[in-house]
């Protein structure tokens, strides 16, 4: 927390150093961009390395931007451990049967295997902060800082994401009473451990703070007269994120783009259709040894947006849109052909904290926000319709000063 408190006193003594009273009404006559909010998922082990975050701006900001961002997403993954197996006679054997029959025809005792072990219960708490520098009108540069913290999510602090709330909404709306074993298990933990294949092992408690690592990215939007006369706009992205951690000390390196297209309507609505998709490499270099949190050496991931935007009275701008994320899956999926997965098989859905490594992830976000001035402000949900409890659900702030 305290690298937040640092960077939040030094920036804003700056951004408010400055009273730009033109930029107010260039704003205001360029209509002001909408202010997408960042909807990274508090994932137990994404958030311990670059993740691509999906740029649907149409240009480069006016002036430098300064960016707060506060997530936090419950996550439920019981304790669950995958065993590979090294000889090709059990994998040939193993891959003949359906997932949940393998435990069946597998002794781990006596057959030699490497396996991978999940826990994750807690409240998973984001910080970002980012400054956006424009470097010309066709270039910028974003530089992003991720901190995050544990806890056990009691209300107030989360009201939506905490686990009786949760739990309230499957037993009288779902009609579904404790269907992920929540309550079995008891409400309110908060631990995240995993075991790694070559036997390292991470534990993080209530209390825990990290500071997960820096991202330096660079957008070019390039002016091609005859697309930006339909109102559609390109944008093209490099993305350098350095995980600062001891979990997971390394460098990643990805590229991105994105095609946007603007409907205008009435005097001052807009509709903003954009499809983003990008490819992340991890560990492009290691600083030191560290966990194996990815079997995979490359993320994909691809966003659909969808929004609405409108100029209110006295010139407050509201946005109101969805986006459908989709990133492909976190581990090797062949390595899920033969794997053996073991655990306390309270619910239907006891396998997800190992399964769901080996899967392509989605989500919905839904998102809102408010535009006046030098100062915007957005809010966030997160469900993933498509289960894979990481995290569950999630909801986020964000807050904007151009200065």
């Amino acid at each position: 927390m305290k690298y937040i408190l640092i960077l939040l006193f030094l920036v804003s003594g700056n951004c408010f150093a400055q009273t730009d009273s033109s930029l107010v009404n260039d704003l205001l006559q360029n209509n002001h961009p909408i202010f997408f909010p960042n909807t990274l998922s508090t994932h137990p082990l994404g958030i311990l390395m670059s993740r691509m975050n999906h740029n649907f701006q149409l240009k480069p900001p006016m002036k430098k931007s300064f960016f707060v961002y506060i997530s936090n997403g419950n996550v439920w993954l019981p304790q669950v451990k995958g065993y590979m197996p090294l000889n090709e006679s059990d994998k040939k054997n193993l891959a003949a049967y359906v997932w949940h029959k393998r435990h069946w025809h597998f002794d781990e005792l006596n057959s030699p295997s490497k396996f991978i072990e999940l826990h994750a219960d807690a409240i998973i708490r984001l910080y970002q902060i980012r400054l956006d520098i424009p470097i010309s009108q066709k270039q910028e540069l974003k530089i992003n800082t991720r901190f995050f913290s544990l806890d056990a999510g009691k209300f107030p602090l989360s009201f939506v994401t905490n686990d009786a709330f949760i739990e309230w909404i499957h037993s009288n709306i779902a009609n579904d009473d404790d269907c992920f074993a929540r309550k079995c298990y008891g409400l309110n933990k908060t631990r995240i451990s995993y075991t790694d294949q070559f036997g390292k092992t991470m534990i993080l408690g209530r209390g825990n703070q990290l500071f997960s690592g820096i991202e330096f990215s660079y957008f070019y939007y390039p002016n091609i007269k005859s697309l930006n006369e339909k109102n559609i706009h390109l944008t093209i992205g490099l993305q350098s994120g350095f995980n600062i951690n001891e979990i997971n000390p390394s460098m990643d390196f990805g590229i991105n783009a994105s095609i946007n297209k603007q409907f205008l309507f009435k005097k001052h609505d807009k509709i903003q259709i954009g499809l983003s998709a990008g490819a992340l490499q991890q560990k492009v270099l290691m600083f030191r040894p560290g966990i194996e949190l990815s079997s995979h050496p490359y993320l994909y991931s691809a966003e659909l947006l969808f929004c609405y935007q409108k100029q209110m009275n006295r010139n407050w701008n509201f946005a109101i849109g969805t986006t459908y994320f989709k990133q492909s899956a976190y581990n090797n999926i062949d390595d899920f052909n033969s794997m053996v997965m073991k655990g306390e098989k309270i619910s239907s859905h006891w396998h997800y904290s190992i399964s769901h490594l080996f899967k392509t992830l989605t989500c919905n976000n839904f998102f809102i926000s408010m535009s006046k001035g030098k100062y915007s402000f957005s809010a966030y949900l997160r469900e993933d319709f498509r289960v894979d409890n990481a995290p569950d659900i999630q909801t986020g702030l964000g807050f904007n000063l151009i200065y």
